[in-house]
């Protein structure tokens, strides 16, 4: 079986693809126990984001259908989507029956936080925004959608998202954080972790070099010029904007013997301004 990177190269592709394909869709409701739809509507637009595909049944009922980014594996964001999507759409007025994360793998402990929520869909079928699954996501060689629900032998037991740099930073300060990985590379020691707020594309981190650790956030495909402007007005006092080929970035640099405090500090700073703007824009 190939993964979405292998199929499609992107998750825009394939959500493009999916809102289009109601075999591919009612896969997913069949195996979960939900109605069939018979259209379904691709980057479904919300305050703030998209959702990435919407379906309608027969009856106007709505199903939430979230995909996970290229790396295929869950995570924190792309499950806190899943859920607040189903939400909105149920503040918009619309009778919502189920929502689904589509990943390659998932951890235990995002299964059991959609079980959780789903407690309150199995007390009262009325809630349907409760009724949250996840469902692996795979093709084949054709690019067949071929949807299976997780089995034991599929589940992450534990994160192996290991921190060791920044394991007592995370602790202290960053523990509320939708942390991804920390990546070394040999000439850098980066914590990467996502800005809930915003959309995939972003990536917020700590680099720690030889000689200095820079605080940031990367925007880094599809690059627009609305992207530009919104990167340039969020920029706090100590940061600065740049633009390469192949991203744009808010950064600041301090020296390698910074206090930890200040870090976190700096990064939540970066983190309001985008929530401020978001909030008065």
């Amino acid at each position: 079986m190939l993964t979405l990177r292998e199929s499609y190269g992107s998750e825009t592709s394939f959500t493009q693809k999916l809102a289009t394909d109601l075999d591919s869709l009612n896969k997913i409701n069949n195996l979960i126990g939900l109605p069939l739809v018979v259209k379904a509507t691709n980057e479904y637009s919300v305050p703030n984001g998209s959702i990435d595909v919407v379906g309608f049944t027969a009856k106007n009922e709505v199903v939430v259908y979230e995909h996970q980014d290229l790396s295929g594996r869950a995570d924190q964001t792309h499950v806190g989507k899943t859920s607040h999507y189903a939400r909105m759409m149920k503040a918009k007025g619309f009778t919502v029956i189920g929502a689904v994360l589509l990943c390659e793998s998932i951890d235990q402990i995002f299964l059991d936080t959609f079980e959780d929520i789903r407690w309150a869909y199995n007390k009262r079928r009325y809630n349907g925004h409760c009724n949250v699954h996840a469902v692996k996501s795979q093709w084949t060689d054709e690019l067949e959608y071929i949807p299976e629900l997780f089995t034991d032998d599929t589940i992450i037991k534990g994160s192996d998202t290991v921190l060791d740099h920044y394991q007592d930073f995370v602790s202290v300060y960053g523990a509320d954080w939708a942390i991804q990985r920390e990546e070394n590379n040999g000439s850098a020691i980066t914590l990467w972790h996502r800005p809930a707020e915003l959309d995939n594309r972003y990536m917020a981190y700590v680099h720690t070099l030889k000689g200095s650790i820079k605080v940031g956030l990367h925007c880094l495909k599809g690059i627009k010029e609305q992207d530009e402007q919104f990167l340039q007005k969020i920029t706090p006092k100590g940061f600065e904007y740049r633009r390469s080929q192949d991203r744009a970035t808010i950064e600041a640099s301090f020296p390698k013997n910074t206090d930890q405090e200040v870090l976190a500090d700096e990064t939540e700073k970066l983190k309001r301004s985008i929530r401020k703007h978001l909030t008065f824009a």
